[in-house]
C-alpha cells in the first residue's frame, strides 16, 4: 500500500497535539519525508516507521520548523543501537544544502551522522524536478523565503505539498488541477485559502502548517459559493490518505 502522512501540523509554536511540519510518502515501499521539523522523529514511530526505513529526505527550505529533528534523525543513525542505519541516507533541497549539512557536520563532527558503512548523500536540485529511482518529482519554487514545494504523479494522480507559502500566482499554478494538496495555511488568510481552491480547482486541499484553527467547512461553504467542487479539510498530526 502507498500513502502519504500528515506526521506534523503545526510551526514553530510549541504544541501537545502538533508537531512542525513533516509529510511522509511511501510510495512503493520506498520512504521519502518531505521536512523535518521538531517532534517529526518521535512522530515517525507512531506511524509505525523506524528512522532507519528512511532513505530520502526533501526539504523544502532551510526554516528551522521544517529542519530541526534532522540533526536527532541523523545523529540516531549514526549512533542508535536501536536499528541503526546500514543504508545511505540522501537529502535534497534547494541551493545551500551542501552548506547547511556541511555546517551541521563542522559542529558536531561527521561522525554523529554518518559511518563507514553508509554515507549522507546531500542532492543541491537546481532544476525543475529531480528523480528518487524512477520517481520523478518536481520540485518548484513558491516564495517567500526561498521555499520549495513538491509535486508528483502516483498512478494517475496528481499530488502537490507546498512547505511554506503565501498566495501568489505561482501557488496557483502549483496546485492547479492537483487530486490532493497540504498546503501551508498558517501564512495565509482564510479568504486567500478559498481564492486557492477556487483558483486551483484542486480536488482536495487540505489545510496544514497551522497557527491558527481553521473551520474548513465554512471555507469549503463559501468556495462552493464560488463554483469550488472539491473539498477543504483541516490537517491533523497522523493523518493518513492511501494513494
Amino acid at each position: 500500500m502507498s500513502s502519504l502522512t500528515l506526521l506534523g501540523t503545526g510551526t514553530c509554536q510549541i504544541e501537545y497535539e502538533r508537531r512542525a511540519s513533516s509529510v511522509l510518502l511511501e510510495l512503493a515501499g520506498t520512504y521519502v519525508l518531505f521536512d523535518c521539523g521538531h517532534g517529526v522523529v518521535q512522530r515517525l514511530l507512531e506511524a509505525g516507521v523506524q528512522h532507519n526505513q528512511i532513505d530520502h529526505i526533501v526539504l523544502s527550505h532551510f526554516h528551522p520548523d521544517h529542519v530541526s529533528d534532522l540533526v536527532p534523525f541523523l545523529q540516531a543513525g549514526a549512533w542508535s543501537k536501536r536499528n541503526p542505519r546500514t543504508s545511505d541516507i540522501h537529502l535534497y533541497g534547494p541551493s545551500g544544502i551542501k552548506k547547511v549539512v556541511s555546517g551541521l557536520m563542522n559542529v558536531f563532527g561527521a561522525n554523529s551522522f554518518q559511518q563507514p558503512s553508509y554515507a549522507v548523500v546531500v542532492h543541491e536540485i537546481i532544476e525543475e524536478s529531480f528523480t528518487i529511482g524512477s520517481q520523478r518529482f518536481d520540485f518548484s519554487s513558491l516564495p517567500p523565503a526561498g521555499n520549495h514545494g513538491l509535486r508528483f504523479t502516483w498512478h494517475g494522480k496528481s499530488y502537490a505539498l507546498t512547505g511554506d507559502s503565501y498566495f501568489h500566482s505561482e501557488e496557483i499554478v502549483f496546485l492547479s488541477n492537483v487530486d490532493l494538496a497540504v498546503i501551508d495555511s498558517g501564512h495565509i488568510e482564510d479568504s486567500d485559502i478559498v481564492d486557492l481552491a477556487v483558483s486551483s480547482h484542486a480536488k482536495h486541499i487540505v489545510c496544514s502548517h497551522l497557527y491558527r484553527e481553521i473551520d474548513a467547512l465554512q471555507l469549503q461553504k463559501l468556495a462552493r459559493q464560488r463554483g469550488y467542487e472539491g473539498i477543504i479539510s483541516t490537517g491533523r498530526d497522523l493523518m493518513v490518505f492511501v494513494l
